[in-house]
């Protein structure tokens, strides 16, 4: 790993004066810090510090703002209100145990999966707060795992079979923010969260930087970082490893009422370790999603690297993406577009079908898409896996400077999730469905196919 990050801080080198530029100004509004109160163990008398720290962050709240800082040592807290301009800040050494007491959370009206619903109280949550910043050396603790055996014993028994979570089976984020802006999450450590991990909701101007999060490879909905329906985000300088998708931008779904988009995102500069993908689109993408760069980033075992998932019936589009100097290891596939993704709620019959459909409001849309200077080692399955619908085809890909390099002996496993999916084992491109894709200087070494394992239906395909 140590090589890993040798390689990121080489790379980021590469567009630091571009971070440095960018068009949003996260937590612009200093957090005013002559109001500050400490939380030490020895002022905490009960082992459940819920009632001094909440109080703490009430009191500096009525004098405009101020830090609250939590001093080193353990805290067992239940779940925590958060108000508008206050750092929290947690030194090294902090911990703080969130319950997994499944009666202590009370409920919230929010997001889960992109539909509108019920669930439990985020470990850590703001609503319609502004100019927050969680800061220092210190862990959040969520204590998940109680949570991920109950989801568990549920999905195969009450949930199995279903595509949505009653509340009594929700679990609660770790760290959620809903209708707020200019937050800063940055330094800490986050492990253990009973689902997924940070989720900022209806949000603008977000930075998240220098964060680690660690959750069991095992740990199910385990997701790292998922902005949904948010503007001018930063997502820099992290450390994910977690039981599912490392970063996943999302933006509601047809059921949604309210549709907005996620939108002007860079993610740079982070090491993604283990998870089903490095950055996922989707498949949550009804209020659309455009006008991200992804640079300079490392994915190590991430069953995809670069992921875009959508079906019929979400409508919106996922466009103006621009993918470079990437690092992947150990992958299934490094680059997965796919427009037939079943596994996302209800589907109706037509919605999976090979004939073409007419085109309407629920039809998605993947178009402009830049992915450049990639390089790819021990890949399993297919080099990319293109798949657009006949009537919405996935256009403008380009894929320069692309190079890679199959496991030796790979075992045949199914590149995408759709249905009947055949298995390939170090294969090349997989493409259907698609117009004037481009490829410059692409290389592919044991592909046991060649540059294409399929190839049907693509109109203006270049090779050069």
């Amino acid at each position: 790993m140590n090589f890993l990050k040798k390689i990121v801080q080489f790379l980021g080198m590469i567009a630091i004066g571009f971070l440095m530029t960018g068009t949003n100004n996260v937590a612009a509004k200093k957090v005013t810090n002559n109001n500050v109160i400490t939380i030490t163990r020895q002022n905490v008398r009960k082992k459940d510090a819920t009632t001094t720290i909440q109080a703490a962050i009430n009191k500096v709240a009525v004098h405009g703002g101020g830090k609250v800082t939590i001093a080193a040592g353990t805290y067992h807290v239940k779940y925590l209100n958060l108000r508008s301009n206050l750092n929290l800040h947690l030194c090294n050494g902090a911990r703080i145990i969130f319950s997994n007491k499944f009666a202590t959370f009370p409920a919230i009206k929010t997001r889960y999966e992109g539909t509108e619903t019920k669930m439990r109280h985020p470990d850590v949550y703001g609503n319609n707060v502004h100019h927050v910043q969680i800061t220092g050396n210190g862990t959040l603790d969520g204590n998940g795992q109680a949570w991920w055996r109950m989801y568990q014993q549920a999905k195969s028994g009450p949930l199995k079979g279903k595509s949505f979570t009653p509340y009594q089976y929700s679990r609660p984020y770790l760290i959620a923010f809903d209708h707020s802006s200019e937050i800063k999450i940055t330094g800490i450590k986050l492990i253990n969260s009973p689902t997924w991990t940070i989720h900022p909701l209806e949000c603008n101007d977000v930075l998240i930087q220098g964060v680690t999060i660690d959750n069991p490879l095992d740990s199910p909905n385990t997701d790292g970082i998922d902005p949904e329906s948010s503007q001018n985000v930063k997502i820099l300088n992290n450390s994910i490893s977690d039981g599912d998708d490392c970063i996943a931008i999302k933006s509601g779904t047809e059921k949604t009422t309210q549709k907005s988009p996620s939108q002007d995102i860079i993610i740079s500069n982070n090491i993604m370790k283990h998870g089903h993908g490095g950055v996922v689109f989707g498949s949550e993408m009804s209020g659309g999603i455009a006008n991200v760069v992804i640079s300079n980033n490392v994915f190590d075992h991430t069953d995809r690297g670069i992921r875009m998932k959508t079906r019929r019936g979400r409508g919106g589009q996922i466009e103006n993406i621009t993918v470079t100097n990437t690092i992947m290891q150990s992958v299934i596939t490094p680059i997965a577009i796919n427009e037939y993704y079943g596994k996302s709620g209800s589907v109706s019959a037509n919605y999976l079908t090979s004939e073409k459909q007419p085109i309407n409001e629920s039809t998605p849309c993947i178009k402009n898409i830049t992915i450049s200077n990639t390089f790819a080692s021990d890949v399993s399955a297919v080099a990319g896996f293109i798949y657009g619908l006949p009537e919405s085809p996935v256009s403008g890909l380009t894929i320069t400077n692309y190079s890679v390099t199959m496991q030796p002996n790979a075992i045949a496993k199914a590149p995408e999730m759709i249905e009947h999916s055949q298995k390939y084992a170090a294969a090349g491109f997989w493409l259907e469905n698609t117009a004037n894709v481009k490829m410059n200087n692409v290389t592919l070494q044991g592909s046991n196919t060649g540059m294409f394992s399929h190839n049907q239906n693509n109109s203006g395909l270049s090779v050069k």
